[in-house]
């Protein structure tokens, strides 16, 4: 059920997408691992954006899309979390979720896990992360 695919800040896009075989859901959460990073270099903030493809036979049989704010998340503090949870309050046949970053040669290995939970929020959401000293 879930998508995996590496992301590159210097390619000129960076789609991840969910595959609509598995049927609608109601939430997508969004999991990135990053590489050590070279030398000094500061650790990038990744902006995440998602559209949305919706599609009720009954209300609107052909496919909608629908944009969601674009939120900011890191600097990743984990080689490997979740750094975000995209809701809609109905069901979505497919994720598309769009990375760009802040720094030059920035790359993660992204996955999203879709899923169903209570229908309630519509957004992107930042799941944060504290460092433990």
């Amino acid at each position: 059920m879930a998508s995996a695919a590496e992301i590159d800040s210097e390619k000129e896009q960076n789609v991840v997408v969910t595959n609509p075989q598995f049927g609608p859901y109601t939430h997508c959460v969004v999991i990135m691992e990053q590489p050590p990073l070279d030398g000094d270099d500061p650790a990038p903030k990744w902006r995440v954006s998602a559209a949305l493809t919706l599609r009720d036979p009954v209300i609107f049989p052909d496919p909608m899309t629908a944009d969601l704010p674009t939120v900011v998340v890191g600097p990743l503090i984990h080689k490997r979390q979740i750094v975000a949870v995209a809701k809609y309050p109905g069901f979505v046949s497919v994720w598309s979720f769009r990375f760009e970053s802040d720094a030059g040669r920035a790359k993660a290995r992204v996955w999203l896990h879709p899923g169903n939970s209570p229908i309630g929020e519509c957004g992107i959401f930042v799941v944060p992360h504290f460092r433990v000293l």
